[in-house]
């Protein structure tokens, strides 16, 4: 019985370490008040320091930004399609 709750419990443990989820970070552009989400699957949101992104005109553009995991409550107003 106990050879069976340990086996149950790394495979409960192996589910859980497989099964990523994105993380959402807010970023905020410096000199700007834009406020930028950017999803990312590994890493920490404090290491995002510029984000690239392509405007009307196809030309690429860099922000600087500040980011953070926090929750705020205006993300849940957030839909992303």
């Amino acid at each position: 019985m106990k050879k069976f709750l340990i086996l149950i419990g790394a495979a409960a443990l192996m589910l859980c370490v497989s099964c990523k989820k994105d993380k959402q970070c807010r970023c905020s552009v410096v000199g700007s008040q834009t406020v930028r989400i950017i999803s990312i699957n590994s890493g920490s949101c404090d290491q995002i320091h510029h984000f690239s992104n392509h405007d009307a005109l196809d030309t690429l553009h860099t922000d600087y930004v500040l980011c953070s995991d926090y929750p705020f409550e205006a993300d849940s107003l957030i839909v992303n399609h």
